[in-house]
């Protein structure tokens, strides 16, 4: 017994200090924290509590994972056995029968999932190089005159800019850059375009961007060599990533971000008929400037009259006169300008708007050729011309089947000039096959 006493702590842990260490210890180690595990869902349990119970595998090797009512409702997608996913989480201590699990706040499916964990270190990575800060953001002219626009050439997006462009302002010039938009290539070509167009001097502002799609098809543009050429752009640069929720790259390193490409067309030029309205309202408060300045210094002179010496009194009044005078042909001067500024706009318009009606009859007119060919090729009497022929009875009904007729029966041919009547002297029928 002395010997026991010997080898015995005189203070052992309890069971509930051991476990409790060993929570302390996964509790405070960063790694175990806020981790990601990749794997495969298996003996998935759905119990009325309303948390999700499950196993994440890989081959042999499986871990206990929980993810607990508040979370679980909040999922985007609902997990089924043999899911491969994504899983986020801490690792906790079960004191009940001393096994360790995955407590999870996040499940994505794996391919998307770590699309979206590579898309986070790269933001991260490019947000600590200050691609994202403001102080880069180049301003947008108010007034360009031309603009690049870098999409593909078949899709809604450059006929919604060109569209949303003519509609508000006319004189502007679109020069397409086309690109693929989505696929392994298309990072490739959209960086080549946007340095192309930088190489000219030109341009007053890019359009970058394309239609609406699913995050994989957008996903060119969360591509770090897009991202790093639309910073570099000395030229001002609108994303038109047609989604609204999911926020690119090229979104953030963009001088300015819009929703669809309709929007980075509004956002890229003045409404012509807002300019038009201003350009009024600007003459309006000038004339009446120009009318109270005039009130006034024919008060001050009718005052000034009365005050001054009469030979004083005659240059004053001559000097005021003269300013007088001054004012009101300013006053012309300005209104005529800026009438004939109203006038230039409105001609351009014009032009531009001729052009486009020119472009699309031309448009009609070759469909209307193309159509009327084909409708020729259909025409019976077209076969006529190439010396066919029409063959039928005496009751008018089309002869295509020799057994349809008999020895000694009276037919009626069509040709492509005139008629003929026959008899049918011998007939040979063909057997199908």
């Amino acid at each position: 017994m002395e010997l026991f006493k010997e080898i015995l702590p005189q203070h052992p842990y309890t069971v509930a200090e051991v476990i409790q260490y060993i929570k302390d210890i996964l509790t405070f180690e960063p790694a175990l924290s806020d981790i990601w595990v990749k794997g495969e869902i298996s003996d998935l349990s759905r119990p009325y509590s309303g948390h999700l119970y499950f196993k994440v595998k890989e081959e042999n090797n499986t871990i206990n994972c929980v993810i607990f009512k508040n979370r679980a409702i909040n999922l985007e997608s609902q997990p089924q056995n043999g899911d491969e996913v994504l899983i986020h989480g801490k690792i906790d201590i079960y004191p009940k029968n001393s096994t360790y699990q995955l407590i999870g706040d996040q499940l994505k499916p794996a391919g998307i999932g770590m699309m979206q964990l590579e898309l986070e270190h790269l933001k991260a990575k490019l947000g600590k190089e200050g691609l994202f800060d403001e102080e880069h953001k180049k301003p947008i002219l108010p007034f360009p005159q031309k603009i690049g626009v870098v999409t593909s050439a078949t899709g809604a997006a450059i006929q919604d800019i060109i569209r949303v462009l003519s509609e508000r302002y006319p004189v502007v010039e679109v020069l397409l850059f086309p690109t693929l938009v989505q696929g392994n290539e298309a990072p490739t070509q959209i960086v080549t375009a946007i340095q192309m167009a930088n190489q000219r001097s030109d341009l007053d502002l890019l359009i970058v961007g394309r239609g609406g799609g699913s995050i994989e098809e957008l996903w060119s543009f969360n591509d770090e060599s897009v991202a790093r050429a639309i910073f570099a752009s000395r030229i001002p640069i609108i994303s038109a990533v047609g989604h609204e929720t999911d926020v690119t790259l090229a979104d953030l390193v963009a001088d300015y971000r819009a929703a669809t490409p309709s929007s980075a067309a509004e956002h890229a030029v003045p409404d012509q008929h807002e300019l038009k309205r201003k350009i009024y309202d600007q003459e309006l408060r000038l004339l009446q400037d120009v009318r109270q300045i005039v009130k006034f210094l024919r008060t001050e002179l009718q005052v000034l009259e009365h005050q001054i010496p009469a030979e004083r009194q005659l240059n004053r009044i001559n000097l005021i006169r003269q300013q007088i005078g001054q004012m009101q042909l300013i006053n012309q001067n300005t209104i005529k300008q800026k009438i004939h500024q109203l006038k230039d706009i409105l001609n351009l318009c014009q032009q531009k708007q001729v052009l486009l009606i020119k472009d699309l009859k031309q448009t009609k007119e070759t469909k209307l050729q193309v159509n009327t060919a084909k409708l020729s090729q259909l025409n019976p009497l077209e076969t006529l011309e190439r010396g066919y022929s029409i063959v039928s009875d005496t009751k008018n009904k089309p002869i295509t089947n020799a057994s349809s007729v008999k020895v000694g029966d009276t037919v009626y041919i069509k040709l492509s000039q005139g008629e003929l009547t026959s008899q049918i002297i011998s007939k040979k029928e063909i057997e199908d096959g």
